[in-house]
């Protein structure tokens, strides 16, 4: 039975999913014009990049959140996560957005990019919704109701669902490969591979043209709440390497992620080289 709580969240999803697309467009809107203005780049303490484009898609994104009034609902950003553990552990609902996943893919000039968002309730994605900039394609996720693309604004949203396949066909990071996925991929007989940039790999398995996206380097929260919602939302599975059970957020003091595999289906052959 649901609570009071969960029952008003439940029923509130479909206006919120609207007003989050809106929202995601304007940030990568934001993204776009920054990209032919004034973009200017520095070095975070972890040496990843972040520009005025992160900046400028953190502001639009936390301001409409915050415009949308939903009660004490805080928003927890990459370009503003130092809000302390005790604080952070009190939340039983709240935002968390990556406003710009794929920095390096932006600066090189790809479009693999996206702009992130996701609503965490008990520890676990209830929306997502991932949009590209470049292109202004959206995928939305809720994983108790379903997933979907909309490949232009205005444009029907179509139905997304996962389709595993045999030899798996993988996705891994231009930038984030590491020698424990090669040693994965290199064990799978008849394996593709396709590198691809930010948490467009999981919408790629979403949209059933990819199987398998393992991930044992470091990742946050941020990078992967949204997309989980997309995959779960078309079936997939989202799930820590080290017992097999779904990613969940906000449940200690690091907000790094552990090693996680991001799959069409966990029966896959792909199981036998692990």
């Amino acid at each position: 039975m649901l609570h009071h709580q969960d029952e008003v969240i439940a029923a509130s999803l479909g206006s919120l999913s609207s007003a989050v697309v809106a929202l995601c467009r304007q940030a990568g809107d934001a993204i776009e014009e920054v990209a032919h203005s004034q973009l200017r780049t520095q070095i975070k303490d972890d040496d990843s990049p972040v520009t005025t484009a992160d900046f400028a898609a953190h502001s639009c994104l936390v301001e409409g959140l915050t415009r949308l009034g939903v009660p004490g609902w805080p928003v927890l950003s990459e370009e503003s996560a130092s809000v302390p553990w005790q604080t952070r552990r009190q939340w039983s609902t709240y935002w968390l957005i990556d406003p710009l996943d794929g920095t390096k893919e932006y600066l090189r000039g790809s479009d693999e990019y996206s702009v992130n968002v996701a609503l965490i309730h008990d520890h676990r994605p209830i929306l997502g919704v991932v949009e590209k900039p470049r292109t202004r394609e959206v995928w939305l996720g809720r994983p108790s109701e379903g997933a979907w693309h909309q490949a232009a604004p205005g444009a029907n949203w179509s139905p997304l669902s996962v389709a595993p396949a045999e030899p798996p066909r993988v996705v891994v990071s231009r930038f984030h490969r590491g020698a424990k996925a090669q040693r994965l991929i290199d064990a799978i007989p008849g394996v593709r591979v396709t590198t691809l940039g930010s948490s467009l790999k999981c919408c790629l398995i979403a949209g059933g043209r990819a199987d398998l996206y393992p991930r044992f380097g470091p990742t946050s929260e941020w990078d992967t709440a949204a997309a989980q919602a997309v995959l779960e939302g078309a079936g997939g599975s989202l799930v820590e390497t080290h017992d097999w059970s779904p990613l969940r957020y906000n449940t200690k003091a690091s907000l790094l992620n552990p090693g996680f595999v991001a799959c069409a289906s966990l029966e896959g052959a792909w199981r036998k080289a692990w």
